[in-house]
């Protein structure tokens, strides 16, 4: 049998096409043989990286009021603390205390104590003519701003591994409690009192030069 040949001209498109995907294989493996080249110098040398190339780094900060509230305080008074605040403890065998137990733990603070009262519920009473009597509500602990605590020493024995450990949040806790802020309170009624009258004094006298005032305080003492 004679074998058929094939025409001239789909032999010459076949070889051309050959040769144009040859070409385009060698131009694909290029491409990706420089990509990764230039991947591993730049994982290398991160600081040549093109700016163009560099990620853009992202960051969010979300922030949400959960509660709204108007507030009518009057501050008097802001006391600036500084202290040391310690505390130990160690390991003991009924009523004698273990040697080499102990451990010991002293934070330094400071912080600023707000003091006043609740402008709300003063009273300004009209007696007759330009006498009025303001009646100011009890001193109260308003809040404090700026605290800073740190641990500037501790100290553990070496036997100290069966004692509890101190715990820092319970003495900074510990540092500003109900009783604490009322000894501000009491250490400071005086002065409190000078403010409210300076207070109430100045707004009004602004007023009117001729206006008389007397204040009640809370504890029923008057001026």
């Amino acid at each position: 049998m004679n074998q058929k040949q094939e025409n001239p001209i789909v032999k010459l498109v076949k070889r051309k096409l050959s040769t144009k995907s040859a070409v385009t294989l060698t131009c694909i493996l290029s491409v990706i043989g420089t990509v990764l080249l230039a991947s591993g110098f730049f994982a290398l040398c991160p600081w040549a990286v093109p700016e163009f190339l560099k990620g853009k780094p992202e960051s969010t900060d979300t922030q949400v009021v959960r509660a709204l509230q108007r507030t009518e305080e009057v501050s008097l008074l802001r006391l600036g603390i500084t202290g040391i605040k310690s505390q130990e403890t160690s390991g003991h065998f009924f009523s004698m205390e273990i040697p080499g137990t102990d451990r010991a733990k002293f934070i330094q603070y400071t912080f600023d104590v707000k003091l006043g009262f609740e402008g709300k519920d003063a009273r300004i009473l009209h007696q007759e003519g330009k006498i009025f009597t303001i009646e100011i509500p009890e001193f109260k602990f308003i809040g404090y701003d700026n605290p800073e605590y740190r641990v500037i020493v501790e100290t553990n024995g070496v036997m100290s591994f069966g004692t509890p450990q101190i715990d820092t949040a319970e003495m900074i806790n510990e540092i500003l409690n109900d009783k604490t802020k009322q000894s501000y309170l009491e250490e400071n009624i005086d002065l409190l009192k000078e403010q409210a009258k300076s207070f109430y004094t100045s707004i009004i006298l602004s007023i009117d030069p001729e206006v008389k005032l007397n204040f009640v305080f809370a504890d029923n003492s008057s001026s």
